[in-house]
Order: C-alpha cells, then sequence, then structure tokens
C-alpha cells in the first residue's frame, strides 16, 4: 500500500489539534477535502535549502526520538494533507532546481546546472587543477517554459515572492520578465504600489528574516526592521506582503497562485527571533550564547545548532501565517467558505540541508570555524551531494480532494512534477509545445493512482540527475529502488567511478553494490549514458595546462595555430595529424555586453562548424567579444586564445579585456548591421518609422570603418541595437534572443 496512516498520525487524527477544528469549522461542516466547482487556488512556499529530516514529521517517521526542530505548521498540514517520502529536489544546489521547477524541465534540459559560475567561459581554478566546470548558464533562457505564463492562460492572477535566483549578471530575467502579474524587476521593488510601500523601511526590506546581520548576536535582535508582532514573533516582509496580496487578489472573480520563496535556511546561519533562540538553547541544555563564533561540534551527529534550530522554526511559522491568511479570508467565488477551502497548498525544498558550514568569526579570536548546521541522517550527506541527503526533500500538501493523513512512502516524485500539476489544477490541458519532463501528480495527490504517469499514460519508472559540478560532480539514475551514480569528474570526484545502491534496503548509501550487480549496472549505466547524450549534458573539462603531472591524453591535446574573421565570420584553425588528439565538439561563448557602460559580464553559446583543422562561426549579431571552445577526445578543453584561471584573474572580474583577440567589436557589428539591412524593407513595406534606425545604420557603417576601439565600436553596437529592437513583434530580426539579454537603452 502506498498510501497509509502511519501511528503517529492515526492517533493525531483521531484528537485533532485546535487549528485542524478551526479549520474544519471554516468549511460549514463540510469535509475539508470537499471540491468546489471554481478553480482552486495554488500556493506553493519553496523553501530553501531545508532538509528531509529538518520537518518534524518526517524525524519523527525515521527516529525513535522527538525531533530538536520544531515544526507544529507543517506538521500540521501533513495532518489536513499528504506526505511524500521520496520527493527530489531537480538539483544539489538552488539555481539549477529553482530554474527546473520554474520551466518544468531537467537540468541539462534548461541548461542551468549549478549557481556560481554560470554564464562565463569554463576556466580552471589554477594550472594545479586537473579539471574545470562546463559550460552552462544561470538564468532561464528565452524561449524556456515557464510556470507564470501557463497559469495566466489558465486565467489565473500570478504572484513571486521572495528569492529568485534563476537570472543573469544584469538580473534578467526577472520574475515579471517572466510573466508574473506581481513581483519585482531589476532594482528589487515590488510592482504595486496599493500593497508594497517603497517608503517603508520594514517593507523594503527584500530578503525579511533572511537579511543577514554584521554580527549574528549584537547586530540581530535590535533592528527596527524586525518589530516584535502580537505572538511575539519578528515582522517579515516576505509574509506580509504575501498577506496583502492575498487580501487583495482574493476579492478578484480569478483563481490566484502563489509561489512564495524564502531565504530562510540558507547560511549563514543566523536567527532574528532571540526568544527562539533562547528556547531551543534551553532544549540543549547550554547557555545562551554571548560569542557569535561556531556553536555547534561539526563532527558530533544529529541537530543541535539554536541557530539552525531556531530558522527552521520561523521558516514553519512565516507557513503557518500564511495558511492562516488563507482560512481567514472569505471567498466570493465559493460563498459561505474560506480560501483555505479551495486552495492548493505546498510545501517544498530546492535541495538538501546544508551539513557544516563556516560563516561567523570568533569574537574573542577572530577565528572562523566550522560549525554544524543539520544532520541529514540516515540520508548520506546534504547539499550540494549527489547522495540521497543532497536531493530528497520534505514535500507537504494539502487542498481538496487530498485525503487527511496520507503518506505515499514509496513513489518517487520530483519538483519538475509540479508545472504540469499545476496546469492539471488550473484546468489546462497537455501542451506538447511546452516540452516538459514532469508529470501531472494531481492523482497521486489524490489517492487515484499509485505511479507517475506521463501524459500518454505511460509510467514513469527512472528519474535522472545531473551535476557536473567538480568535486562532487556525478550523474545519477534511479529505477525501482535502485540508484547508479556515475563518477562524471574522476580526476577531483574522489568517489568509485560508478556506484550502485539499493534504496530499499539502503536508503544510507552505505554499500556499493556495482560488482555484485554487473547486469543491473550495465543496465543503468547504459540507460543513463543515453539520457546524457541526448542533452548533450556537460560534464568537467580536463585542464590542458595542469602541471602536477600528466593526465591521460594531455600531451595530445592540439594547440590552436592561427583565427581570424572575415565579415560577420569568426574562425580559427588548430593542429591535427597522428600525434594528436581529434577535436570531437566545439562551440562559440559570445558577450554582448562588454564594454565598460555594463559592468557585468555574461557569456551565451552560439553554435560552430568543425571541419579539418578548422572551426567556423557566425559571430551573433552585437557581440562584442567571442572565444571558440574545443573539446578535444580526451575531454580537453582548447580555447582559440589563452584564457587566465581564477587565480590570475577573479571569477567576477570580467574576461572580456582578458583576451587578447576575443574577435573584438568588429564581426558582431558587421552582423547586426547586416541583420538590420534585412529587416528595413519590411518595416518600410509596413509603414513603419524608420528614421532613427536608419540614422543608426549609417553610424554604424561609419564606425565599421574606422580602426577597432571600444568607445566608438560599444557605442555603434548599443545605439544601433536600441533602434532595432523597438520593431520586436513587428519583423523577425528584431526579435533575435541575442538583442535582448539586457535593457540595452537603460
Amino acid at each position: 500500500m502506498i498510501m497509509k496512516r502511519t501511528p503517529f498520525l492515526t492517533t493525531v487524527l483521531s484528537t485533532l489539534t485546535a487549528w485542524s477544528a478551526a479549520t474544519a469549522a471554516s468549511v460549514g461542516g463540510q469535509p475539508a477535502t470537499a471540491e468546489p466547482s471554481v478553480s482552486p487556488n495554488i500556493v506553493h512556499v519553496f523553501v530553501d535549502d531545508l532538509g528531509w529530516q529538518d520537518v518534524g514529521c518526517y524525524y519523527k517517521t525515521q527516529h525513535d526520538d522527538e525531533p530538536f526542530y520544531e515544526t507544529p505548521n507543517i506538521d500540521r498540514m501533513a495532518e489536513r494533507g499528504i506526505r511524500f517520502m521520496r520527493a527530489y529536489s531537480p538539483a544539489m544546489t538552488c539555481a539549477p532546481s529553482r530554474a527546473a521547477y520554474m520551466t518544468g524541465q531537467v537540468t541539462p534540459h534548461n541548461g542551468v546546472l549549478h549557481v556560481n559560475m554560470g554564464g562565463r567561459i569554463p576556466r580552471a581554478r589554477g594550472d594545479d587543477r586537473p579539471q574545470m566546470d562546463p559550460y552552462y548558464v544561470t538564468r532561464v533562457m528565452p524561449g524556456k517554459p515557464a510556470i507564470p505564463q501557463a497559469m495566466k492562460q489558465a486565467g489565473y492572477t500570478t504572484a513571486h515572492v521572495g528569492k529568485w535566483h534563476i537570472s543573469g549578471m544584469e538580473y534578467d530575467p526577472s520574475p515579471l520578465d517572466l510573466g508574473f502579474d506581481f513581483s519585482f524587476g531589476k532594482k528589487h521593488h515590488y510592482n504595486d504600489p496599493e500593497i508594497y510601500n517603497a517608503d517603508d523601511p520594514k517593507q523594503t526590506n527584500f530578503p525579511g528574516l533572511f537579511c543577514q546581520a554584521k554580527h549574528r548576536l549584537n547586530d540581530a535582535f535590535n533592528d527596527p526592521r524586525f518589530p516584535l508582532l502580537e505572538d511575539e514573533r519578528p515582522y517579515d516582509s516576505m509574509t506580509d506582503l504575501s498577506q496583502r496580496w492575498i487580501a487583495k487578489v482574493s476579492k478578484q472573480d480569478k483563481p490566484f497562485f502563489l509561489n512564495l520563496c524564502p531565504s530562510l535556511v540558507h547560511g549563514p546561519i543566523m536567527t532574528r527571533d532571540k526568544k527562539r533562540l533562547a528556547h531551543y538553547c534551553k532544549k540543549l541544555g547550554i547557555p545562551f550564547p554571548t560569542d557569535q563564533g561556531s556553536i555547534s561540534d561539526p563532527e558530533k551527529p544529529g541537530q543541535h545548532n539554536p541557530y539552525y534550530a531556531s530558522m527552521v522554526d520561523s521558516l514553519d511559522w512565516i507557513v503557518g501565517q500564511i495558511v492562516k491568511t488563507l482560512e481567514e479570508t472569505d471567498d466570493p467565488r465559493n460563498p459561505g467558505h474560506k480560501l483555505i477551502d479551495n486552495t492548493y497548498v505546498f510545501v517544498s525544498a530546492d535541495n538538501g540541508a546544508s551539513q557544516v558550514l563556516g560563516n561567523w568569526r570568533d569574537d574573542s579570536t577572530g577565528k572562523l570555524r566550522r560549525e554544524k548546521v543539520s544532520d541529514s541522517s540516515p540520508l548520506r550527506e546534504g547539499k550540494a551531494w549527489p547522495y540521497e541527503g543532497g536531493c530528497r526533500v520534505p514535500f507537504v500538501a494539502m487542498g481538496p480532494g487530498i485525503r487527511p493523513g496520507s503518506v505515499n512512502e514509496e513513489t518517487p516524485i520530483n519538483l519538475i512534477d509540479l508545472f504540469p500539476t499545476f496546469m492539471a489544477i488550473g484546468g489546462l490541458e497537455h501542451d506538447g509545445s511546452l516540452d516538459i519532463d514532469g508529470c501531472n501528480i494531481l492523482p497521486l495527490l489524490k489517492g487515484a493512482e499509485q505511479v507517475a504517469k506521463f501524459h500518454d499514460g505511460t509510467a514513469r519508472d527512472t528519474l535522472y540527475f545531473h551535476y557536473p559540478v567538480l568535486r562532487q560532480a556525478a550523474s545519477t539514475i534511479q529505477r525501482e529502488g535502485w540508484k547508479l551514480m556515475k563518477n562524471t569528474g574522476i580526476h577531483e570526484n574522489t568517489a568509485p567511478a560508478i556506484q550502485l545502491f539499493n534504496l530499499n534496503e539502503d536508503i544510507g548509501e552505505t554499500t556499493n553494490l556495482a560488482e555484485q550487480y554487473p547486469e543491473k549496472t550495465r543496465q543503468l549505466l547504459s540507460d543513463l549514458d543515453q539520457w546524457l547524450d541526448k542533452y548533450d549534458a556537460g560534464v568537467p573539462y580536463n585542464n590542458a595546462n595542469y602541471k602536477k603531472g600528466n593526465l591521460p591524453g594531455q600531451k595530445l591535446v592540439p594547440a590552436v595555430v592561427d583565427r581570424g574573421s572575415e565579415g560577420s565570420t569568426v574562425w580559427a584553425s588548430f593542429e591535427t595529424g597522428k600525434w594528436k588528439a581529434e577535436v570531437v565538439k566545439a562551440f562559440l561563448l559570445y558577450t554582448v555586453n562588454g564594454d565598460t557602460k555594463v559592468p557585468h559580464e555574461e557569456w551565451f553559446r552560439a553554435s560552430a562548424t568543425l571541419s579539418r583543422g578548422r572551426v567556423d562561426a557566425q559571430a551573433p549579431a552585437g557581440m562584442t567579444h567571442g572565444i571558440f571552445c574545443l573539446v578535444d577526445a580526451n575531454n580537453f578543453m582548447v580555447y582559440s586564445e589563452t584564457v587566465p584561471t581564477f587565480q590570475e584573474i577573479g571569477l567576477w572580474k570580467p574576461m572580456a579585456y582578458a583576451l587578447e583577440d576575443g574577435y573584438a567589436y568588429k564581426p558582431g557589428l558587421f552582423s547586426l548591421v547586416q541583420l538590420s539591412e534585412s529587416a528595413l524593407p519590411e518595416l518600410k513595406q509596413k509603414g513603419q518609422a524608420t528614421v532613427a534606425l536608419q540614422a543608426a545604420l549609417k553610424a554604424a557603417k561609419a564606425a565599421y570603418d574606422q580602426p577597432v576601439e571600444e568607445t566608438v565600436y560599444a557605442a555603434a553596437i548599443r545605439n544601433l541595437r536600441n533602434e532595432l529592437v523597438k520593431f520586436k513583434g513587428v519583423v523577425p530580426e528584431a526579435g533575435l534572443d541575442c538583442l535582448h539579454f539586457f535593457p540595452w537603452d537603460k
């Protein structure tokens, strides 16, 4: 049986709490799961770094003990609805997980693979490091599906509040750019002055309770942005704004979708709630801290960090406040009822919990010591690891048609499933053009199905994960309780090349069964490799300049011997022959913001054509700098010119000016001129005013005849691009993605 009630839940359900009783009363005596005829509302509280064992009802299932962290509101949601024991985040860190959720696509499908170095030229951290991360983006790219766009088609009013983390260097796209009706733009100010006061420092405190203090004791509890409320909890701007928004849109004759993303419980670990910190210190039997430094032994097992416990506690309070608002607000679309009666509420997390962090220096010594944060046990590891502790997350839902106290212990689900599930809740049919990878799990929520199914009715029996970051780089496949992990960063990841676990019998992934089950290993590895090939999933590249020994194939790495450009074509030639490895893959990375007026830099990928000893590509319109990335048969990265390591030029420094050549400005301007000239005839035919465009075009041609100089060429590109994009939707040339990555006119 997949759906069952644990003894704990049976006891709780037989003696419902006052909270549950109040909710039952609010629906006029009808069952809490009665389904109204109007479209349900949807609220998703998407938590940052909340571990599988951080929620009380999950902890009690695995441990014969009371949980240290107190989560009564999420536990009550589980009593009212369903919790899944095998729910997974799409990735082991936040950005790829959030992008996958928002697009409904697995990470190599949408292109967001990790957090810190996306949208950049792949570089080695130093010549003493054998590998480097692959190229990937950090933003939701143009043309990708997005939940708010689909929900608006279903007639929903949509809002995003809180952490975003899936945009590029210039904060594109923002939630508003991606289609949310209510949210913030690039300056983090929300767009409805009726409910958001830009002059109120409490409301404009964007991260809310997560707002970091300079000192986690001296500055954490006396901040006027966090006045104590009636329940003695500190004010939280995200909660308040979400409540204001619900109160406003609930009066409309439309369903609503709220995507609430608190930054809790991400590190650095600190709390704004002094009373709850004192409470957890008392539970531990320790005095209230007087030094902000490390408080929990990183080697000691279990949950024993009072700061983190207070963060989890505050997060749970946020959930309770949102549910309370839904319980107390009348629903005009469902007369005689409250909003809670026709709202699906989901609580999930973007990845597993952090296990050990070092963020706060001791007051007495100034030393930065690491401290224990959470404990995923019985799962192995936590955030940023491809083991279960990094990706198995709490998932609780309640709403119409969900049987109270349900527990799904066997069905694996993934947060990419929420996109099609939200569509189904909103009454939308499957849309193949969206190209999403998840399953509609609404039948699972209601207990009508026991397995997740794709839109064609096919049961999903396999989950895939891809996390190609150096020391933890791995890809995994999970099927019928079997999990195979392939080490894709073999020179830096010290794990075995292949690991096989039986999660049904070994949830802690303690025993590698790869040699014991060779046929199972072979089949799963073959299927995983096919999946990786399908999406051309990037894996760590080998460093051709590695100085601490010779990697296999390093002496065969071909060198680039020449490069150049003609018009909009850029090219490079490289060594070939018996003693050189074949170049098997090539792509052009380009930036369109390589000038001093735009301080941040982001690189995008364009296709390239390989022939014997040569690679060619067309410079995208407006490209300011570009570089070829070549990958040889031994997975070594070769560039069209020398690229410095992170040791030589830091992570956040612009790379355009570190390149000797970079095909600077001229090919990209030529391509932009061609594009603009191509658009002119149709614009004139349609009666469009093109005087400004023609003037910018004339100036760009004049600039092209001059020697390459940043001020002249960057201005010509910027001005011509600004004029061309004004005709987006009129001519196709004006809608090219490369013209719209950044707000060029600002």
